[in-house]
């Protein structure tokens, strides 16, 4: 009892140090997600307010852009087209277009930055354009922008591409229509000064997924690329990741980046921004400043904690070793105990007949009928008496001898010399013991009719083999005693190819669920003086020596109990 509760205090300690750890690793993942969340959303925080700041200047350029449409509406004269676009270097066209899409009034600035007027014979007409058709249909006084797009002359886009914001409104002469102002934008330094934000990254998408802008070159503008190709792809998620949101709302496309809805001028798109330290960058950098903490602490507190357990735990598993030895060895000398109590069983029967013989020889002296063919009968009576016996001692020899040695034996064999040994004992308390094998379909018959005893070779240890069935026979003869059912334990012996098997029954009633589920515990015992190792040390020896198994059948309607020792053949 004092190395049970040494183990169950050692187990305590074990358990108390597990239940430690899961809990510390529990805060830490906790004060993680905690410092992760925290990150996340101050780093949302200062996008959102980037994103803010995007907006706002795009609806201070929308109310500064309108006063001048609005003037060049009312007079559409070229030398106010001149002087607005020589005053706003963002501007880089400014058009008069009557209704048929035909250009009349054209300035453009060019790549040098110097401001021409386009000649009659190269103005061009425009009528098949979208942006045509938008702004002709507006009314009086009413302001439009077309979407941001790539410029096009003459039916071919500009190389390089040359990003653009058109801005028209319609030109009403005595209330009638007469044509249309539109003024194209430079785009790309606004796109250059968005990429440059030194808090993050700056993407633009339509509301087909194809990327405006991107930090990547070759990515920017990606529906003019060959071949065309869309955010879920650059990204390797799924297209609803990218669909477009409503106002105010945002989203987050993956640990790095987060999406906002950008309203620019009516055309709805969606911009990312992907912070150029990642908040799991930034909760690395956290955690390595506690690092250093953190492990001073487990070195101090939990390293020496882990030796000393570590020293208990060698300690433990060496007193255990030693009491597994001990039981085993207990559990053999208890087996011997059973051998020798069986064979004074035996015993009493042939010397009770010796003794009569030499009865009968005094007997035959004094009546003078003692001759040579009466002492002959007498002495191989004797004889027979005492090589009974000496079988019994050969058998109880070999019980004694290295259990771990194997080597060829039979089945049959080994159960018939049990048989012989205990059915003595077994008959005083009247009980019998049968040993039938099977064949084929589950036929049964008496080992001693086996026609193939050589189905039942195998190469493993008797002794070990003989220990376990004795263990099992043991048990059933208690239960037996204890019960008013057929008398009766029965082996059964099964052939397989790789394999043999054992079945030790009883109908004694059978052994409830609850103490089937525990039937192998070490110290679990259902007897007054039961020790609780039997089955299992039998259990143990069984999986660990023989390479077999040893389980209990599950309780049937009738009764009986089964235990089923597997053998390997090899």
């Amino acid at each position: 009892m004092k190395k049970i509760y040494t183990k169950n205090r050692f187990n305590l300690v074990w358990i108390n140090l597990w239940i430690g750890i899961a809990l510390s690793i529990l805060v830490m993942a906790s004060g993680v997600w905690i410092i992760h969340s925290d990150i996340q959303s101050r780093a949302l925080a200062r996008l959102s307010q980037q994103h803010t700041i995007n907006q706002s200047r795009i609806d201070e350029f929308q109310q500064t852009q309108s006063q001048i449409l609005r003037s060049l509406s009312e007079k559409p004269d070229p030398s106010l087209f001149y002087h607005f676009l020589k005053a706003d270097t963002h501007i880089m066209q400014i058009r008069f277009i009557d209704l048929k899409g035909d250009e009349k009034i054209r300035f453009d600035r060019l790549r040098d930055g110097s401001i021409r007027q386009i000649s009659a014979d190269k103005l061009q007409n425009k009528g098949n354009r979208y942006y045509f058709r938008q702004f002709a249909a507006l009314s009086e006084n009413v302001i439009d922008f077309s979407k941001l797009d790539l410029n096009m002359e003459y039916g071919r886009l500009d190389i390089p591409f040359n990003p653009t914001l058109r801005a028209g409104i319609a030109v009403y002469k005595d209330g009638i229509k007469i044509g249309i102002i539109v003024i194209n934008y430079y785009m790309q330094e606004w796109i250059e000064h968005l990429k440059s934000d030194n808090v993050s990254t700056f993407f633009l998408i339509d509301h087909e997924g194809y990327f405006l802008i991107h930090p990547e070159p070759s990515w920017a503008w990606s529906r003019y690329r060959s071949p065309a190709q869309r955010a879920d792809e650059y990204f390797g998620l799924s297209e609803s990741h990218f669909s477009l949101l409503k106002k105010g709302e945002h989203r987050w496309i993956n640990e790095d980046t987060v999406a906002f809805s950008l309203d620019l001028y009516g055309q709805k798109l969606l911009a990312l921004y992907q912070p150029k330290i990642s908040p799991n960058d930034i909760l690395i950098r956290r955690l390595l400043q506690f690092g250093v903490i953190i492990f001073l602490a487990l070195t101090l507190v939990v390293v020496p904690l882990i030796g000393i357990i570590r020293f208990n735990l060698h300690r433990f598993e060496v007193e255990s070793t030693k009491n597994k030895v001990m039981l085993a060895h207990q559990a053999k000398l208890d087996a011997m105990g059973d051998m020798l109590g069986a064979i004074a069983h035996q015993w009493r029967q042939p010397l009770n007949s010796i003794g009569l013989i030499m009865q009968d020889l005094v007997s035959a002296f004094n009546h003078h009928e003692l001759d040579k063919e009466y002492l002959s009968v007498s002495e191989k009576g004797v004889m027979d008496q005492l090589q009974f016996m000496s079988q019994t001692i050969d058998a109880f020899r070999n019980f004694c001898v290295d259990e771990k040695k194997e080597e060829p034996c039979n089945l049959i064999e080994i159960v018939t010399e049990i048989r012989t040994l205990f059915q003595t004992q077994l008959n005083t308390h009247g009980i019998t013991l049968e040993t039938v094998c099977s064949k084929g379909r589950e036929v049964l018959h008496s080992c001693q009719d086996e026609s193939e005893p050589e189905r039942f070779n195998l190469n493993s240890s008797p002794a070990l083999i003989k220990q376990i069935l004795l263990s099992l026979i043991t048990n059933a003869k208690e239960a037996l005693e204890q019960s008013t059912c057929d008398p009766t334990i029965t082996l059964t012996l099964h052939a397989y190819k790789e394999s043999l098997r054992i079945d030790v029954s009883d109908k004694a009633g059978g052994i409830n669920t609850p103490t089937a589920k525990r039937i192998f515990e070490p110290y679990y015992t259902t007897k007054e003086m039961g020790t609780g190792l039997g089955l299992t040390i039998a259990h143990t020896l069984a999986k660990r020596q023989l390479k077999g198994d040893l389980i209990l059948q599950p309780r049937n309607k009738e009764g009986v109990c089964t235990f089923t020792l597997t053998l390997p053949r090899f």
